[in-house]
């Protein structure tokens, strides 16, 4: 008991610290998941923390915490019906909607261009190709894809590898060279004009996914599960932002924290990224805040009412 109490006041220092150090300036978390009762799940995270009793708990402690560290924007992202729930909750106007590749066959490419015209998306992603045991670059994707370039919708792919033992429980087809960015590379050549962000910023493939952000500038990432979900993710998001800085392309890194059944892996990945010391705080406060903000092409206006709220 005395160990996890030190445990948890360490934690809070940190995060306290963390606060201060960004003088309480706003945030963006490019990677949220929403969750109705229909797709949450109770689990432990890989530090034996359970995640919240149901989904409307899970949705509060979200929401306090992006209200804590003043998380002025999140993209949400999941099945259709979770989105709305949130959107419907969201009395500071925190959310934007991403539009999730996970259970949502339904949608047909006319109906995902009515909703875009319709001002209804504001991102599409989080694309799982992996798991369905296909890239970007597959056909099914190609209808969506010209409607985003067209309509400057920005795509938030997932990389990297999922879960331990994923493709025996529920992604048969998911295979780990399907996360390699670079198999995306006929898509930028084929739509030069498309804004893509790499969730997990590669992760085992982040070399990759510095290479082709070297190739392609229209081409971010964002940190997702490399700041707070494993050993070994962790691993890969340290050597990513040291080499992302070596290598001159820190300024297209965001934030985004994949919380997904877990609201204080929000909390954990700000102590994560906090605790790069080769990181300088105008370096941290680019991938916080700035970098998204110019991805997103954020008006004059809405910076000003972030940085007042």
């Amino acid at each position: 008991m005395r160990i996890l109490l030190h445990f948890a006041l360490l934690v809070a220092a940190t995060i306290s610290a963390t606060a201060g150090s960004q003088e309480r300036l706003p945030i963006i978390d490019m990677h949220l998941h929403s969750y109705d009762e229909a797709n949450y799940f109770v689990a432990p995270d890989r530090y034996g923390k359970m995640s919240p009793p149901t989904a409307d708990a899970h949705f509060e402690a979200t929401y306090e915490i992006m209200r804590r560290h003043q998380i002025v924007l999140g993209v949400i992202s999941n099945s259709a019906s979770s989105e709305e729930a949130w959107l419907a909750k969201d009395k500071d106007k925190r959310f934007l909607r991403g539009f999730g590749s996970f259970g949502q066959d339904e949608w047909t490419p006319k109906s995902f261009d009515q909703l875009v015209k319709d001002g209804k998306i504001d991102v599409f992603g989080e694309i799982g190709a992996y798991y369905d045991g296909r890239t970007l670059a597959d056909p099914y994707y190609e209808p969506y894809l010209k409607i985003c370039e067209e309509f400057g919708i920005p795509v938030a792919l997932h990389t990297g590898g999922g879960p331990p033992e994923i493709t025996y429980r529920g992604a048969p087809k998911a295979r780990l060279l399907l996360g390699n960015p670079l198999l995306i590379e006929d898509v930028l050549v084929k739509y030069p004009k498309l804004k893509i962000y790499l969730m997990h910023s590669g992760a085992i493939y982040y070399l990759e996914a510095l290479r082709l952000m070297l190739s392609y500038p229209q081409v971010y990432t964002d940190l997702g599960v490399v700041l707070w979900v494993h050993p070994m993710p962790k691993y890969y998001g340290r050597e990513f932002l040291l080499r992302a800085k070596e290598f001159g392309m820190l300024d297209r890194v965001m934030f985004g924290s994949d919380q997904m059944a877990w609201p204080h892996g929000i909390e954990m990945s700000l102590v994560q990224l906090e605790s790069f010391d080769f990181l300088t705080q105008d370096e941290k406060r680019d991938i916080l805040y700035n970098n998204a903000a110019r991805f997103l092409r954020l008006s004059e206006e809405e910076i000003a009412r972030h940085h007042g709220m």
